[in-house]
């Protein structure tokens, strides 16, 4: 290099320093003007090409509050140098104020006569590396929080030397004050029908390089469950050794197995629920379909006969009689239906009109032998069940005519009302009543206040109104009536209108 021409050394130097791959820059001056700056210090700048001659103050101003100018004096000044070591420096780029870091020297530059006539700024940037730093140390305290929160214990086991060290937690599982202990004395925790699996676990390291196992261990007689998920450390100066968390989930456990057992039970209980609903199925469907669809063919015969002969009154009741049986059709095909898909369609339109008079179709012969009045207002359109609504106004009607007052005509009024937030329906007749006492008894499952002597039924008519209401979000109550008679009150929300 001292062999070469002057000029050449020179040309040399500067494209040594213009390739340099960090910042190099000369200011000269109180101004600081640039005398020199390479292609990473132009870059550096962010100010575009046309630096040089410029003073560092004028193209750099955003550095004038970070102390940067004061430090370029105090070197021009003193002579003595300034190094900064992962310096944040905030730097305008494309119009953007954005933080960097740097590792920067300013360097003196002498004159022949010893004074200080420049600086030489050398700098590396590190701002990659302490923005990883920086995610470090957040996804590390968010880590801890994390454990904390979940009470998780940590622990590394040294394969090696058979050593295991944890946190304070982690010892607190086994009731233990040191936080170094041997593999040994962790194994006479663990319940002996788990220690196989526990040694297993480590003997697949070697493949999985993972430990993930579930046991049961002993801690002053009592059993706890821990969960143990870890993986071979990749540090260097960790070869060998295990790092991991501990979990107690002796609660998650517990539920699980109470969990299981209900569900076991609730499975049993919904199988027998599905072969009595089948049975229930099958019977009706062999055993009263057979004589309706013969009841129907024989009366639709009897009909055409009697209407060849003109015998308006019995065409009538053979008429009565196909029209009954075809209501019976309807009602078995309906409840096989709901046995088949297992719950009733809560979103039909129901015309409560529509099903009132098709029972006092079906009861009429009860109601010409009780000379009964079955009177109701024009009631309103719902969404629900058809088939609930119908077994719930029969029932009711059905139980009325069933307990009348002997030597009275019975008396059935059927109200409504409602507004913005219930629908209320009333049922009122003149019958023989029900005690308060026994006024909450009636809606208990086969629940009898008089013997099979005195009335016939089952005893589930009432339970299963109650049932019905419930089902549509609504209550059902008797009410103490002002004279004789019973009174049901039923409550449903207003949404239930349609």
């Amino acid at each position: 290099m001292m062999d070469l021409p002057e000029s050449i050394r020179e040309k040399v130097l500067r494209d040594v320093i213009d390739t340099a791959p960090f910042p190099i820059g000369v200011y000269t001056g109180d101004k600081m003007k640039i005398v020199l700056a390479n292609q990473s210090m132009i870059k550096t700048y962010g100010k575009g090409p046309d630096v040089i001659g410029t003073n560092y103050t004028e193209i750099l101003p955003e550095l004038e509050n970070q102390q940067i100018f004061d430090q370029l004096r105090e070197v021009l000044h003193t002579g003595k140098s300034y190094e900064a070591k992962n310096a944040r420096v905030d730097i305008v780029v494309n119009g953007k104020l954005k933080p960097h870091y740097f590792n920067y020297n300013f360097t003196p530059i002498f004159g022949a006569e010893g004074e200080v006539y420049g600086v030489m700024n050398t700098a590396a940037e590190v701002t990659e590396l302490n923005v990883a730093r920086q995610q470090t140390i957040e996804i590390e305290k968010k880590l801890r929080l994390a454990v904390e929160s979940s009470q998780l214990g940590i622990f590394e086991i040294d394969i090696k030397k058979g050593l295991m060290r944890g946190s304070k937690r982690f010892t607190n599982f086994f009731g233990l004050e040191k936080r170094e202990f041997t593999l040994n004395t962790l194994v006479s925790f663990i319940h002996p029908e788990d220690i196989a699996l526990w040694h297993n676990a480590l003997e697949t390291l070697s493949e999985t390089a993972d430990l993930n196992c579930e046991l049961r261990v002993i801690n002053n007689k009592k059993l706890q469950w821990i969960r143990f998920s870890g993986s071979l450390s990749e540090s260097d100066d960790k070869e060998n050794t295990i790092v991991g968390i501990a979990q107690d989930i002796t609660v998650q456990k517990e539920n699980a197995q109470e969990l299981m057992q209900l569900v076991e039970q609730r499975t049993l209980e919904l199988r027998r629920s599905n072969d009595d609903l089948k049975q229930f199925g099958h019977v009706i469907s062999h055993d009263l379909k057979e004589p309706v669809r013969k009841l129907l063919l024989f009366s639709n015969i009897l009909k055409e006969d009697l209407d060849n002969d003109k015998k308006p009154r019995m065409s009538q009741y053979a008429h009565k009689i196909n029209k009954s049986a075809a209501r019976l059709t309807e009602m078995i095909d309906s409840i096989l239906n709901y046995s088949s898909a297992g719950s009733p369609d809560l979103n039909e339109v129901v015309d409560l009109n529509h099903i009132i008079e098709n029972i006092k179709e079906d009861l009429e012969i009860k109601i010409l032998e009780k000379h009964a009045v079955i009177e109701h207002k024009k009631m309103p359109l719902l969404n629900g069940s058809k088939i609930l609504f119908h077994q719930l106004f029969y029932n009711l009607i059905a139980n009325s005519l069933k307990f009348s007052r002997d030597n009275f005509d019975s008396h059935i009024k059927i109200e409504c009302s409602f507004d913005s937030e219930k629908l209320l329906i009333t049922i009122t007749d003149n019958g023989i009543g029900i005690s308060i006492e026994n006024s909450l008894r009636i809606f208990n499952v086969f629940e009898r206040l008089h013997s099979k002597d005195e009335y016939e039924g089952t005893g589930l008519g009432l339970a299963l109104c109650k049932k019905i209401v419930e089902r549509h979000n609504g209550k059902m109550m008797y009410v103490k009536p002002e004279t004789t008679g019973a009174v049901f009150e039923i409550i449903l929300p207003a949404s239930i209108l349609h």
